[in-house]
């Protein structure tokens, strides 16, 4: 091959490369900037606790806006929930005040483990007695995992601006600059009125 035609294709080849790449961070539908893609659970949905009874409601993506949110998205696994404890213990560690941050978990329960879908429950409702404020979802088809396009027995971190705009996405564990980055965003947002 000459030199001539090893260049053609080698530019030919590094556009190929730079379209497919942008093609498919444009179809990427949790994209810092852009809006979240509004997603609807009515199958299980938003745990609610009434007379010690619990029972669900529909969610909605846009029932946080307003205030700054963070949305936690995760297979119904123990491992998983295990991912975004360093993060869920630094919101708490940060003590924004109450009302002013809205974190809103939401379990895939097309994901759990073989049987555990009643012990997942269980949980859910524990933790929702243990922190009333909190925003737990029960998501039984896995809407959210196909709508936002998120991967399988993982986590997703969604920090979602007042006004419904990504801020920060990212799945599976944030390290310690990812925290730092999250409770940054947040603290901007709260000092502001």
């Amino acid at each position: 091959m000459t030199d001539v035609a090893e260049q053609c294709l080698r530019l030919l080849l590094g556009v190929s490369l730079l379209l497919a790449l942008s093609t498919a961070q444009a179809n990427a539908p949790l994209a810092p900037g852009q809006p979240l893609p509004p997603l609807l659970i009515e199958d299980q949905g938003e745990l609610l606790l009434e007379n010690g009874r619990r029972h669900f409601q529909p969610w909605h993506s846009d029932s946080g806006l307003g205030q700054p949110q963070v949305i936690q998205y995760m297979a119904a696994r123990i491992s998983t929930s295990k991912l975004n404890e360093p993060l869920t213990d630094a919101l708490q560690a940060a003590g924004f005040p109450p009302g002013q941050l809205r974190v809103t978990t939401i379990l895939n329960l097309a994901d759990a483990a073989w049987g555990t879908r009643g012990f997942v429950l269980g949980e859910l409702e524990s933790n929702k007695k243990k922190h009333p404020e909190a925003v737990l979802v029960a998501d039984e088809a896995g809407a959210g995992l196909s709508h936002w396009q998120l991967a399988e027995k993982n986590s997703a971190i969604a920090v979602i601006a007042p006004d419904g705009a990504i801020a920060l996405f990212h799945e599976g564990p944030l390290d310690k600059a990812g925290i730092d980055q999250v409770l940054s965003i947040l603290q901007d947002w709260i000092k502001s009125p």
